[in-house]
């Protein structure tokens, strides 16, 4: 199949599900598709130059009346273009997009799971079940066999239309050495650096891990990120004498991001669920050891099932014990280090490459379009 596709997403952010969705429709354009990637509203402007891109309402908190003008407008859209298939992305773009989608007449409607349906709003969560049970879903696609599983109690006309398709990101590595990378970003030289990536929201857990990092004895923690947290954030490192430690860098650039991670001696995400981190992938290109939450989405990112094989380091989620000492492990033994890079570079490439998301997300396409009427 090759034809005109839209990804719709609830909202602008340079979070990872939008990563993902701008990422897939380029590799869908490289292959002779027709991609464009619509925003239903924008939470943060970033992406305004960015080509084959439309937004809907341009506005942070849309009400309840400018949700439903968001859902006229969506139609109208979508009879206008009259594309051959439609991909939802997040919650929102999955119930307003799919449904949209059926109304203008798309017989192929993939809703995209980027997170376990537990973190769903009450609401959201609802309309998502009924709508891939009555048939406005056409194929959800999970973005990891944890998020898959947590459909597990759903029906069995939800659950049959369920399958996997893993992340795989654009990685380009920093052209700069560890040092150059330093003096660019204005970090210190000397020192041991920890680094975190992700929008401050509740969901990545900052303030635990800033307690946890304020228990060990060395480094510097950098994190690059930016949200609703960072006052309160800046506030908790103050009281934990945490500022001459702590590196606030705020958003950066897709380059930047490069270049932390090459600046950087080891990769944290304290996150409390994910679907499948982009920036742990991305830590993984790089060749850092890794420490997270030992969640599911995350185990199955950094290890290997067939044989085991680590690429990170697990802690037990919100046990500060276990964290500091995971932290310091890091920091102290070079040997430790070393296992992890190699194994984290070596995993990344054998089975999450950018080929095989794109090829999954296409094999979708081309299933959905033959069962078409």
């Amino acid at each position: 199949m090759q034809g005109k596709i839209i990804g719709i997403v609830s909202f602008m952010n340079t979070a990872g599900a939008q990563e993902a969705l701008l990422r897939l429709a380029r590799q869908l354009r490289v292959r002779g598709y027709d991609a464009e990637v619509w925003f239903l509203y924008e939470e943060v402007p970033v992406y305004h130059g960015e080509p084959f891109t439309r937004t809907f309402l341009r506005k942070t908190k849309p009400s309840l009346w400018e949700y439903a003008l968001i859902f006229f407008r969506l139609i109208r859209a979508l009879r206008q273009e009259k594309p051959d298939a439609v991909i939802g992305f997040l919650p929102l773009g999955n119930v307003l997009g799919m449904t949209a989608a059926l109304l203008a007449g798309v017989q192929v409607r993939i809703a995209s799971q980027r997170a376990p349906s537990t973190t769903f709003g009450s609401v959201m969560r609802v309309l998502d079940r009924i709508l891939g049970s009555i048939g406005v879903y056409t194929s959800v696609v999970c973005v990891s066999d944890a998020v898959r599983h947590s459909f597990d109690g759903y029906g069995k006309r939800y659950r049959k239309l369920l399958s996997v398709v893993h992340n795989g990101i654009e990685w380009s590595e920093s052209e700069l050495d560890k040092g150059s990378a330093r003096q660019r970003l204005q970090l210190p030289h000397a020192e041991f650096i920890y680094v975190a990536l992700g929008r401050m929201k509740s969901q990545k857990n900052y303030s635990f891990l800033l307690d946890a990092f304020s228990d060990t004895e060395r480094g510097f923690l950098v994190i690059a990120g930016d949200g609703e947290l960072r006052k309160s954030l800046e506030t908790q490192a103050e009281k934990l004498k945490l500022l001459d430690r702590l590196i606030f860098l705020g958003n950066i650039s897709r380059e930047e991001t490069r270049h932390l991670l090459r600046a950087s001696d080891a990769f944290v995400q304290a996150s409390t669920y994910e679907g499948q981190s982009n920036a742990v992938l991305e830590a993984m290109h790089e060749g850092l050891p890794i420490l997270v939450n030992d969640i599911p989405e995350q185990r199955e990112t950094i290890v290997d099932h067939d044989t085991g094989e680590k690429a990170g380091l697990l802690a037990t989620v919100n046990d500060k014990a276990t964290w500091v000492t995971s932290l310091q492990r890091l920091s102290d033994d070079a040997d430790l280090r070393r296992h992890l890079s190699a194994s984290a570079q070596q995993m990344v490439a054998r089975r999450f490459t950018l080929d095989r998301m794109i090829d999954g997300f296409e094999q979708t396409l081309v299933v959905g379009s033959a069962k078409a009427p």
